[in-house]
This record gives structure tokens, sequence and C-alpha cells, in this order.
């Protein structure tokens, strides 16, 4: 099957001005997503969906094609998925194996683009794959406000359990999305039976939202 991935670089960002243009181990977070899926050896084609004449520069300096998105698909509160069926549907594809991988996770590796999608050819039965990460904070320890009150995510006595006496937890670490297209357009999202997941370490998680996050991604990348 055709494998297409596609990057969502849009031009603003309130919390990390730039953010898709910033540079860890000396690429942009742009130049690190196209490096991973290029170098993954199952991907066909490279897109980046972008509103920036800078990151189109950028991403058509790494080989990637272009696709210019509306403004309406470039807001705080535009989703990834529409973004995503909005490429597809510029590129006129109905049917194939579409990889979202998100600029904002720059110690992603080309083997973890590769184990994903393998982990979705090994099923034979389309659906999605997504990639996760175990919890750095055990969800059991949580605590939710509802209605001006502070209630456990699940019981008092799970707040003070030994995490080793917990069941793992994992993430998802917003990493790689592997998804059937013809389903990802009948679902629009990209969660959708049959589902499994590619677990990568913590290390490679990081997700780049603030400047600390950047620092913290710089450094593990050494």
């Amino acid at each position: 099957m055709s494998v297409v991935a596609i990057i969502p670089a849009r031009a603003g960002s309130k919390g990390l001005p730039g953010k898709n243009l910033r540079a860890v181990g000396g690429l942009s977070l742009v130049g690190r997503a196209v490096r991973a899926a290029r170098h993954a050896g199952v991907v066909q084609r490279i897109v980046v969906s972008t509103d920036g004449a800078d990151i189109a520069r950028e991403a058509a300096s790494h080989g990637a094609e272009v696709v210019t998105r509306p403004a309406a698909l470039a807001e705080d509160a535009s989703r990834s998925i529409d973004v995503v069926l909005h490429a597809l549907e510029a590129l006129e594809l109905q049917e194939g194996i579409c990889v979202l991988l998100q600029p904002t996770s720059p110690l992603r590796e080309a083997q973890d683009v590769r184990h994903a999608v393998e982990r979705f050819l090994a099923r034979n039965a389309g659906g999605s794959v997504v990639s996760v990460c175990e919890s750095e904070h055990h969800p059991y320890k949580a605590i939710l406000e509802r209605d001006g009150r502070y209630v456990p995510l699940l019981d008092y006595p799970s707040l003070e359990a030994p995490r080793q006496s917990l069941p793992r937890s994992l993430r998802v670490n917003g990493a790689i999305y592997v998804n059937d297209i013809a389903g990802l357009k009948r679902a629009r999202s990209f969660f959708f039976g049959p589902l499994d997941f590619y677990e990568m370490p913590v290390s490679r998680s990081v997700d780049i939202d603030r400047e600390s996050d950047l620092v913290l991604a710089n450094m593990l990348s050494r």
C-alpha cells in the first residue's frame, strides 16, 4: 500500500513564536520531521501542510511537497484531523496509508516511523496504530476538579499506593499516527478500530510547547 506522511506545520504559535522553524540538534522541527519520514524507508510521499511561506520554503528545501492550508485551518482551535483531511483531499488520495508526524515531536526517529508502519502492515487489518510511551505520572494519582471540589480520578487508596503496585500506564505521545486513509475519512478521527499502539521510550517523547521543552529536547538530542 502507498504510504504518505503528512506533517502539519502552522505558522502561528502564541506559546512559542516561530515554533515549527525552531531548531533541535541544529535542524528545524519541520526538517527533523521530514528527515524521519524519508529515512524510515517506508514512506513514498512526504507532505507539509502549512499557512506560512517561511515554513513552505523550509519544507521544500528538505525535499517535501507543500500543501497550502486555508486560514480557517490555521487558527489556535484548528484540529489536526481537519488539517490532514484537507491535505488528503488536495492530494486526491482516497486509499493507502496516512502517517501523521507532528513537528513538535522532534526526538522521534526514523526507526520509530518504520516500526509503527510495519506494525500497521503486519496486522493487515486497516484501522490505526498510534504511538505511546510510559506515563511519567500515573493517572491513578490524578486529582480532578468537579463542581469546585477536588476528587481522585479513581479512589483515595490509589493516591497513596506504591507505583509498583499499580497497573502499567501508557499515554499517547503525539509523535506518530498511522491510519488507513479510507477509514480515516469515514471516522474523521485518528483513533478508530482496529486500534493498536506502538510504544516509544519517554526519552524520545518530548513534545515542544514551551521554551523549556526546546531546551530539554536539545539536551537529549546530543
